[in-house]
């Protein structure tokens, strides 16, 4: 077990625990390969929070000292060879992402041609308004009122949502209020979260301290029977579109679910209700929270993917429960949002602009859905499409006789750019899922969907 003196007066201590580990394996008394005791042993020795363990590990881990090894631990780098692959790879890694990159099928962007770039325009100046002194001024944490009564109005009507303004949160993207999240919910709160699953929830959750438990899925969503022996925990699912396999939650598994919740108390669904706005054959489901009558779930939506990345507008419906310990914890906290954007969005959803624009993209987007999927037909038997007609992305599944990196080299070496579900594992991938990918055509017109899946066809010599 690592000890060394860490004085309270100096530098944070995080900062200290990395510059001492840096100093030991420069130096050698800790030889490469070496394994390094885990967070939690290490926070509990020190008798310091794991947030420090984790923020000193991840700055020793960026800068190429320690590597972590999923399941094993973390390791000493022998440093000389490290940085002397990782120069190369990186090197590798640009040339075909900088030189040779033609197609991006990206999972999280839009069409940057069918944004209403005069409608936004308009509105902005209509909200810029040098007579109106409040948007000059500092905004309550929750958000600005106007917004959130639009959007009480709006989720009810699209999603079934009930509250009122006071519950509703306004967040700078998913990720903040996630963060909030984790500090209105108690400290013991463990999280269960889909595996696989969207990373960037993973990541904030883990970075927040909070314990995970990834739990698997089955063709109807998140498993019930894992979670049976929890208390204090916080599930996080996407029912109506989970991410990243395309599956929609039926009723019978979400009653089920909700059933869970209310056997004990401290026990919390989180919805994230990422694209629900974009499904082409069936009808849209409501949401969990809709049919929520003992306020186990906490809502969560965005309109990265509804309108643009760029605006990092994401709201969050807290359960009265929670609304007592968001008052009490952030209530002098700022919004992290401009004003102005959030003005912007409230007469972007009232004068009925955001309506319109969904009709639109839903149009387009199962456009385009179509064009790729029939484009795909040229790989015949090779490859099959699972998941839901939903959302702004795909999955293939390969038959083809070739590892998923080697697919996915192949690909890079085309000029393409494809995402392998195994990047959003928590742990070691199933081997049902192998050579899965995630093609996204939100971007994509549809000249440049027909070069992609050719490119992908060569790249895999699929004709050969």
């Amino acid at each position: 077990m690592i000890t060394l003196p860490l004085c309270t007066n100096k530098a944070p201590l995080y900062r200290q625990i990395y510059e001492w580990l840096k100093a030991e394996i420069q130096s050698k008394n800790y030889k490469p390969y070496n394994r390094i005791p885990s967070k939690r042993k290490l926070s509990e020795h020190l008798c310091v929070s794991i947030n420090t363990i984790d923020t000193a590990y991840s700055q020793l881990i960026d800068e190429g000292y320690i590597i972590a090894v999923p399941k094993k631990g973390y390791f000493v780098c022998d440093i000389d060879v490290y940085h002397r692959i990782n120069v190369t790879q990186q090197e590798n890694t640009l040339n075909i992402s900088m030189s040779n990159l033609k197609i991006d099928f990206s999972p999280s962007d839009i069409d940057h041609q069918a944004f209403p770039y005069k409608t936004w325009r308009n509105i902005f100046k209509s909200c810029f308004n040098e007579f109106d002194h409040s948007i000059l001024k500092r905004t309550m944490a929750q958000g600005d009122v106007n917004l959130r009564r639009e959007l009480v109005a709006f989720l009810h009507s699209s999603r079934g949502v009930n509250c009122d303004e006071r519950q509703i949160v306004i967040g700078a993207g998913t990720e903040s209020s996630l963060r909030t999240l984790s500090l209105v919910l108690s400290n013991n709160t463990s999280i269960a979260l889909e595996n696989p699953v969207y990373r960037k929830a993973y990541k904030t959750f883990e970075h927040m301290g909070h314990t995970i438990l990834p739990i698997p899925i089955d063709d109807r969503g998140i498993e019930i029977e894992p979670l049976k022996n929890l208390s204090n925990v916080a599930v996080y699912v996407t029912p109506s579109h989970q991410f990243p396999l395309g599956i929609s939650m039926p009723i019978g598994r979400r009653v089920e679910l909700l059933n869970f919740a209310n056997e004990a108390d401290g026990r919390f669904i989180i919805e994230d209700d990422y694209d629900s706005e974009f499904r082409y054959i069936r009808k849209p489901l409501p949401s969990l929270q809709s049919i929520d009558q003992n306020g186990k779930v906490i809502y969560v939506g965005t309109f990265s993917t509804s309108i643009a990345p760029s605006i990092r507008i994401s709201y969050m419906v807290l359960p009265l429960t929670l609304l007592i310990n968001y008052t009490r914890i952030c209530s002098e906290f700022g919004s992290e949002v401009s004003i102005l954007e959030q003005r912007i969005v409230a007469k972007f959803i009232a004068e009925g602009n955001y309506e319109k624009h969904l009709n639109k993209m839903r149009k387009l987007y199962k456009d385009k859905r179509g064009y790729l999927i029939r484009e795909l037909s040229m790989f015949g038997d090779d490859i099959k499409i699972v998941g839901e007609s939903a959302g702004s992305h795909l999955l293939i599944k390969s038959a083809i006789s070739k590892s998923e990196n080697d697919m996915r080299k192949a690909a890079a070496e085309n000029g393409v750019k494809v995402y392998p579900i195994s990047d959003y594992f928590i742990g070691e991938m199933l081997e049902k899922y192998e050579n899965t990918f995630l093609l996204g055509y939100g971007a994509l017109s549809k000249i440049e969907i027909s070069e992609g899946v050719k490119l992908l066809y060569d790249a895999w010599n699929c004709g050969n």
